[in-house]
């Protein structure tokens, strides 16, 4: 840009700024509001005790729309929830099936469907979606529907991921290449898929769950770590491309979290064959280098910084990775 055309943009910079400080909610348009409809008024009993049940939601994201990959359990379903608090309408996007090349069971359709009731409990509108974050034309075909269903995707939660354990010339060509497709590739397809979308609304907020594995080397899961490492500079290069369309991208990075992920009979007897349980490795965890005297976070921990950057405190912070990693932090360098 030069300098000439950089001086005619003020006006338009502190256009853009008002509008990152609204957040994505300022994009709603008339059209948007009446395509969501207003609840009916009540018609007979039935409905008032339905009404009563599911109360109109209120709150910082009331009327908007987050899309999650991962999200039928862990850190995606309570990111789900703590949104749906909050107000917003949810689309969980979950393969919700078992993988040859993932070691440990992954979410189910049942975990699927009970997710979704679980978010509608709360009086907001869900879609449950099965489906894989390596296929590029079923993300954009949910996209797709989540605009005709909501009018809008203000929220993009890059959950989705899978992890192995061990030495890495020991590991199979398949797993290796299907960690890679789930945790880097599949984030690269599901941005591609919402962001014709943010662009076009001209705001949007992106969340990437990548780990303090992605900030860190580690010998049993080299792997795992090197796509959570990608996932940061994919983070950091889409918040560069889409800042001038008012929409941020952040990453957050977890250590260790009570998730199906960490707690499954495989990375346990890989991780501590002595005493394979949950707790004993949290234990040890907490007292060998977590420095905060303390084992796993609940996935709701992660979730509610996950929030944060979805919310107004947050609103021209892009480009951000922040570790939510019981202190470990503290020991890397500046």
């Amino acid at each position: 840009m030069s300098r000439d055309q950089y001086r005619s943009s003020g006006s338009s910079a502190i256009t853009r700024r008002k509008l990152l400080s609204t957040g994505a909610m300022g994009v709603a348009t008339a059209t948007t509001v009446a395509a969501l409809g207003a609840p009916a008024a009540a018609q007979d009993t039935a409905t008032d005790v339905i009404a009563q049940s599911s109360p109109e939601p209120t709150g910082e994201f009331t009327g908007q729309c987050a899309f999650i990959t991962g999200g039928a359990r862990g850190i995606g379903y309570a990111c789900a929830e703590e949104l749906a608090r909050a107000g917003a309408n949810i689309v969980l996007y979950d393969i919700a099936g078992n993988i040859d090349a993932v070691n440990y069971p992954m979410a189910t359709e049942q975990d699927l469907a009970t997710a979704k009731s679980n978010i509608e409990a709360l009086g907001v509108k869900c879609i449950a979606i099965k489906g894989d974050v390596r296929d590029s034309t079923k993300l954009k075909e949910s996209v797709a529907r989540t605009v005709r269903e909501f009018g809008r995707l203000d929220i993009l939660v890059v959950n989705a991921g899978v992890t192995q354990v061990g030495v890495l010339d020991e590991f199979p060509d398949e797993e290796v290449q299907t960690v890679i497709d789930i945790n880097l590739i599949g984030a690269v397809k599901t941005t591609q898929a919402a962001l014709p979308i943010m662009r076009r609304q001209n705001a949007g907020r992106i969340v990437m769950i990548s780990s303090i594995l992605g900030r860190l080397g580690n010998e049993n899961f080299s792997v795992y770590s090197s796509t959570k490492w990608g996932l940061i500079g994919f983070a950091k290069s889409t918040a560069l491309a889409m800042a001038k369309h008012n929409v941020t991208c952040n990453s957050v990075c977890p250590g260790w979290v009570r998730t199906k992920l960490a707690d499954n009979d495989y990375m346990l007897n890989a991780v501590s064959p002595e005493n394979p349980n949950f707790e004993a490795v949290s234990e040890a965890a907490a007292a060998s280098y977590h420095p905060l005297p303390m084992g796993a976070y609940e996935p709701v921990d992660v979730a509610r910084v996950v929030k944060m950057f979805c919310g107004q405190t947050t609103a021209t912070v892009t480009g951000e990775v922040f570790d939510i990693s019981q202190g470990q932090n503290a020991r890397f360098n500046a």
